[in-house]
């Protein structure tokens, strides 16, 4: 909220004040506007300059009321608007504003709903791939947190439908709903769901129950920390050199090349060629691992004869360039 707009019931009382200060003492004492106007404003603000003209008894009594009316009030306005620049509000609403603005211009982004530990995380993540993101957390410590890195946040409810659209989730990508509690985490799901039905929702739930639920909600996926821990512990037990490759390739931030997923464009002209065909690793570097087609089945062996169809999504391994490369080909 505007910082200012603590000041408006004082300024409005204060504004009674002159307007019935000034044709009292013009009734009373037959003075003009102006000397009137001038007298109300000199007893308000206690400067301490002489009456305009000799006041009459009933004049006297009239400024007495001016004075215990009017001057408590803008005794009162002073104060507040002392405090709300000793207090920074005035800064923070333009840092408010600012980051107001900055959500506006967002599109294809994500919503991270939740910014405990798994937010934190997911936030990492982001950032290491350079993806645009808003955190909505009703903890206040965010906004010191995440205002002095500069990304977007809404300190709030989750589940409010308001926040969520200030989040620009009608513009949004996708959302992560990472809140500790799965009740949270399914009002948010269905919320997103309704507000934009073509949104991405990866939800996670602390209990293997609450798994069906959310995806019955409209998640996308859903994920289940301690179940995927326990598989990542068993798989790092028996098979320590894949789990240490695929972690190098998923998170090594100092390696060249990387997993990333290309959609197939409608209009691509790769569309009904084989992947030899359009020569794709000689002429982008890049190595097609698995395709996932439209029907949500996935290629896990593609070859040079294995065909590109619309709607399909290619899961690569190259370096950034490869990638973008590969993307203009397909475009």
């Amino acid at each position: 909220m505007n910082p200012f707009k603590r000041l408006i019931p004082t300024l409005i009382i204060l504004l009674f004040v002159v307007i019935i200060g000034t044709i009292g003492y013009h009734v009373i004492e037959g003075w003009s506007f102006l000397d009137s106007l001038y007298m109300v404003i000199i007893t308000l603000f206690t400067v301490g300059f002489q009456e305009v003209h000799s006041l009459s008894q009933l004049g006297k009594l009239f400024t007495i009321l001016i004075i215990v009316a009017g001057v408590g009030a803008a005794v009162y306005a002073g104060t507040q608007l002392v405090e709300i620049i000793i207090e920074g509000e005035i800064l923070g609403y333009g840092r408010r504003r600012k980051m107001d603005k900055k959500i506006k211009g967002l599109r294809n982004h994500y919503i991270i709903c939740g910014y405990g530990r798994t937010g934190h995380q997911v936030g990492a993540e982001f950032e290491t791939a350079r993806v645009s993101y808003v955190v909505v957390d009703q903890k206040q410590e965010i906004e010191e947190e995440l205002g002095l890195k500069g990304i977007p946040y809404i300190v709030g409810d989750i589940t409010s439908d308001d926040n969520l659209i200030e989040a620009g989730i009608e513009s949004a990508r996708g959302l992560i709903a990472a809140a500790d509690s799965d009740v949270a985490n399914l009002y948010v799901t269905l919320s997103a769901r309704v507000l934009n039905p073509n949104l991405y929702i990866v939800a996670r739930a602390s209990e293997i129950e609450a798994e069906k639920k959310l995806m019955m909600a409209g998640a996308n996926r859903v994920i289940a920390p301690y179940y995927i821990s326990g598989k990542r512990m068993a798989a790092l037990a028996t098979r320590p050199v894949t789990s240490d490759f695929l972690d190098v390739v998923m998170h090594g931030e100092s390696l060249e090349f990387s997993l990333n997923e290309i959609a197939v464009p409608d209009n691509s002209l790769l569309i009904n060629k084989t992947i030899s065909e359009a020569e794709i690793r000689h002429k982008s570097g890049a190595l097609v691992l698995a395709i996932r087609r439209a029907d949500g089945s996935f290629d896990l062996q593609p070859d040079s004869s294995s065909a590109i169809e619309k709607g399909d999504i290619f899961v690569v391994i190259g370096t950034q360039e490869q990638v973008v490369q590969l993307e203009k080909m397909l475009h």
